[in-house]
């Protein structure tokens, strides 16, 4: 962790989107760090070496097809080899894009661990928060989060934006419909469509 203010911004700033994720921390957390995450009620563990997923990429585990929630402990040892530790119980696969064809309004609220598409109008007060993209063909006026790799939203002046723990301010969307991005660690905002919403 190079900085611990930076770590506690991007975990308040993410938490909805966390908490109901089990946090897996490469090294040790500072007290303070710690401390701000329980009080938050994230679930996380510390210095512990997850087993890799048979394509080699970082441990994850989507859906449970059979048996019980395997639980991780901070004293699980490493496996001894590089094995299908779990059988044929678990598969990962991205979740499916989820279509929202009915407006969202105030109040309501909607999180999920794939894409999201809203075909309708997004209220104020309504609120999406996706572990992948976020696309929105209509007026939105309400709360995004997402940590995928694009956001696709038209023009706003009332909705909220938040991109990978960064807020996107309204007045850096000036097309009809704006793809916003990460390049080279920079946030691209690119039209896809210069035509006004209704």
């Amino acid at each position: 962790m190079d900085d611990e203010n930076t770590f506690i911004e991007f975990m308040e700033a993410n938490s909805e989107l966390l908490k109901n994720h089990l946090i897996s921390v490469r090294g040790s957390l500072p007290e303070r760090a710690r401390e701000f995450m329980r009080n938050r009620g994230m679930s996380f563990v510390e210095n512990m070496e997850l087993p890799k997923g048979k394509g080699g990429g970082e441990f994850c585990i989507s859906s449970i097809t059979g048996g019980s929630t395997p639980t991780v402990s901070e004293t699980s040892a490493q496996p001894a080899e590089e094995e299908d530790i779990y059988g044929d119980r678990y598969s990962y696969q991205d979740p499916p894009l989820m279509i929202v064809e009915k407006a969202l309004r105030s109040g309501q609220y909607i999180e999920y661990d794939g894409s999201v598409l809203l075909m309708e109008r997004m209220n104020s007060g309504a609120k999406v928060a996706a572990l992948g993209s976020v696309i929105a063909l209509n007026r939105m006026e309400g709360d995004i989060s997402s940590v995928g790799d694009c956001i696709v939203v038209p023009s706003t002046k009332r909705g909220n934006i938040l991109f990978h723990g960064r807020k996107i301010e309204n007045d850096m969307l000036k097309y009809g419909l704006n793809r916003i991005s990460f390049v080279n660690d920079e946030i691209v905002i690119q039209p896809l469509s210069k035509k006004e919403f209704i």
